[in-house]
């Protein structure tokens, strides 16, 4: 036999519409629903917030102008003669696609830039995360630290307070964020390309590290066409040439955390990469 319901239990059914049926011996009446106390609703304080690596940007970027929504300006005039200050301004300043309408900050490089010297590395990024446009440096949070776990085990690092004996420049792609973390269009990276064509001549880097497909995708294009749009997985393996330097194409630090199996891989595409900077002699 089902125990029976008590007055509480009876009015709470009674709210929410359910008819229970009482024996006739009942006498207790049951109590109206504005005298049931309600339970109290429970509110879940949000997850603590997790720290992240601390992040340090190396040099800082110049004041980013906002274009007025919807008015967008040509590429600046002569960009192929700037020198690096001149084009880092020009890269925080551009309004040539709706992307600098988001910013907040241009993401335009760090590391250890001489100028008139040969640059050992520039590693090339995609595109601006959030966390990225905030703080004004490529590769933060996780994949920074995994960046820097890689760049270690070469004999790298991005920090200036650490000595090594190679030069190393960090920029990306596309300079501005696309909103909401998309993947930027092709005239968004075609503008884009203007900058970092720029940015390799100055340089002149010994080998240029490509991290993530749109990475080789923007550096690729102009030598390989249509076949830069392979999958990554065929592009990597194998020194390619961009703008006369070599280029070198591997997976990107985020895809790794998501695909740690893959790391083995990657590592063989770093091997490849220092290869290039420091020839086995014949």
């Amino acid at each position: 036999m089902n125990a029976p319901l008590d007055a509480r239990q009876r009015a709470m059914l009674a709210e929410m519409g359910v008819r229970v049926w009482s024996p006739q011996t009942t006498t207790e009446p049951a109590a109206s629903p504005a005298e049931v106390q309600k339970t109290p609703e429970v509110v879940l304080s949000p997850a603590p917030e997790i720290k992240r690596a601390p992040t340090v940007v190396l040099s800082p970027a110049p004041e980013v102008k906002k274009a007025a929504e919807g008015v967008l300006s040509p590429l600046p005039e002569g960009l192929a003669q700037m020198d690096w200050a001149g084009l880092q301004t020009a890269a925080a300043q551009c309004q040539a696609c709706g992307l600098c309408q988001g910013r907040h900050h241009s993401l335009f490089a760090s590391g250890s830039v001489t100028p008139g010297a040969h640059t050992d590395w520039l590693i090339v990024g995609d595109a601006p995360t959030d966390a990225e446009d905030q703080t004004g440096e490529a590769f933060v949070g996780e994949e920074g630290v995994l960046l820097d776990a890689m760049l270690q085990a070469m004999g790298l690092s991005r920090r200036a307070a650490v000595a090594t004996k190679a030069s190393l420049v960090i920029t990306s792609a596309v300079k501005c964020r696309p909103p909401e973390n998309r993947n930027p269009t092709a005239e968004e990276i075609k503008q884009c390309s203007v900058y970092l064509q720029r940015q390799i001549a100055l340089l002149q880097p010994k080998v240029i590290l490509a991290l993530g497909r749109l990475a080789a995708q923007a550096l690729l294009h102009d030598s390989l066409g249509e076949a830069a749009l392979q999958p990554l997985g065929k592009l990597r393996g194998q020194v390619h040439q961009a703008h006369g330097r070599p280029v070198v194409v591997s997976y990107h630090p985020a895809y790794l955390l998501r695909s740690p199996s893959d790391k083995a891989k990657a590592w063989a595409d770093l091997i490849l990469a220092m290869q290039q900077v420091h020839p086995t002699p014949a």
